[in-house]
């Protein structure tokens, strides 16, 4: 009912996904106005070399659930459950393959990473690992990339200020645009991800090179989500 309630300008120009767990992704998406895309927090494939069929679920699954938005790579996956960057470019293959399929790429480093000052190194190879399974410039428009600082994630963390994840941003802009091509960078949508709530959303939405957002626990409220929604158009001057 929140986001019925907006004003129609913020409803045409911002794009929400959900991404509940996979036994829910059904219910989830009958209980949701279309408007609303629904998507898992992974896929994996029983494609992958060396492994079975028990308990996969597949990008082809999750069409034929009418799912829109894969989430790859979140930081849970990558540094608890130990997925590589080769593995996490496998699924995305796989995903982009699907057609209607999208994904939402996360990746960040950790904070050792940023004392280490590897920051650019680690997003470098992680977002060149995904960018190589990407099949052209126009495939860029069905990917998300989620900046998300681990060390700003999680409740007490500290959040990225505003002006590094632009320079952040900026970096993956140039990147793919050096690296694919200036369609590709202008296609990919940037978004960031990184203890995003109602209160600091607009210092984030003003960024140039910020497109949107990945929200975790003020996503679970409803009412914030839109709020946040809100602020992003007016930050833009799209409405």
């Amino acid at each position: 009912k929140h986001w019925s309630n907006l004003q129609p300008e913020v409803q045409n120009q911002v794009e929400i996904c959900v991404h509940p767990p996979y036994a829910f992704l059904d219910r989830v998406r009958q209980g949701l106005v279309a408007d609303i895309a629904v998507g898992p927090q992974n896929i994996y494939d029983s494609s992958f070399p060396n492994t079975g069929n028990t308990g996969a679920t597949t990008a082809k699954m999750m069409t034929s659930l009418n799912m829109e938005w894969v989430l790859l790579g979140h930081s849970d996956r990558r540094n608890s459950l130990g997925e590589t960057d080769e593995l996490i470019a496998e699924k995305a293959s796989m995903v982009l393959a699907e057609e209607g399929l999208n994904i939402c790429l996360t990746i960040g480093e950790t904070g050792e990473q940023r004392t280490n000052d590897e920051t650019l190194t680690i997003l470098e190879k992680q977002l060149g690992a995904v960018a190589g399974v990407v099949p052209g410039a126009d495939a860029w428009s069905r990917v998300a990339l989620a900046y998300e600082p681990v060390w700003a994630v999680g409740e007490g963390a500290i959040p990225c200020a505003p002006e590094e994840a632009q320079r952040v941003h900026t970096f993956l802009r140039e990147w793919i645009r050096t690296h694919v091509s200036e369609d590709a960078a202008q296609a990919c949508r940037l978004t960031y991800t990184g203890s995003v709530n109602e209160d600091n959303a607009a210092g984030y939405a003003a960024l140039s090179e910020v497109d949107g957002f990945v929200i975790g626990r003020a996503g679970l409220d409803a009412a914030k989500l839109c709020d946040i929604a809100e602020t992003l158009v007016k930050a833009k001057r799209i409405a």
